[in-house]
């Protein structure tokens, strides 16, 4: 017996427990690093199976995708994507890479405190930035390209932490806790508005099928 196609409704949910799942990740991740913020057997085995490299200009590049412009850009883009298709999307794909960054830099990195190299680590901005436009860009892209979509996100966020953890900026874990937080907060975005709209929407329809006061009054007479 196949199983039938997702529907919008089950898409919805699936990013809502997707989205809290990352962002518990990211907490309680967040809370073992402020009692022990040093290297886990995961980040040790990382750095030995990237290896450093402290002047690499393509590595350096990379990063340069988690700048406000790129990010920035990207967001417009996924808002005039799905503008016409989903304007509930749309707004949560314009808001939600500047709300992950902003969450990360202010929220995140200040309350763990960890830090790698003198400075705040935990998670990565820069690969909170990259996942956070990955997302965008899969949201964006209609149903039958986004494996595609899917692809190069992921291969360009898996890229951007290879890249923060040679060029010797954060732990193994800062980057992937960025991953988690960057995603996270896009998808819990989208949920959000759709919500929202879905809400407003309900609002209108129980006030325009609700009684006319004149014509029970004429009904009365």
């Amino acid at each position: 017996m196949t199983p039938g196609p997702v529907t919008p409704r089950g898409r919805a949910g699936a990013e809502l427990v997707v989205g809290v799942l990352l962002l518990l990740a990211v907490a309680v991740s967040g809370l073992y690093f402020t009692v022990r913020p040093w290297p886990t057997f995961f980040d040790r085995w990382a750095f030995q199976a990237i290896g450093f490299r402290h002047h690499s200009d393509f590595l350096l590049l990379v990063t340069r995708l988690g700048s406000p412009f790129v990010v920035g850009a990207a967001a417009v883009a996924g808002f005039l994507a799905a503008m016409r298709r989903n304007r509930p999307r749309a707004v949560a794909l314009l808001v939600g890479p500047t709300l992950a960054v902003a969450l990360c830099d202010w929220v995140v990195k200040p309350v763990v405190g960890r830090t790698f190299a003198g400075v705040e680590s935990f998670p990565s901005g820069t690969v909170t930035a990259v996942a956070a436009m990955a997302t965008v860009l899969v949201l964006a892209t209609p149903d039958r390209w986004r494996s595609v979509a899917g692809t190069i996100g992921g291969t360009v966020t898996l890229l951007t932490g290879t890249a923060v953890v040679a060029l010797g900026w954060h732990f193994p874990t800062d980057a992937f806790a960025g991953v988690q937080l960057g995603v996270g907060v896009v998808l819990l975005t989208d949920c959000a508005t759709r919500w929202s709209s879905s809400w407003r929407a309900s609002r209108r329809g129980r006030a325009h099928s609700g009684p006319r006061p004149d014509a029970e009054r004429s009904a009365a007479h």
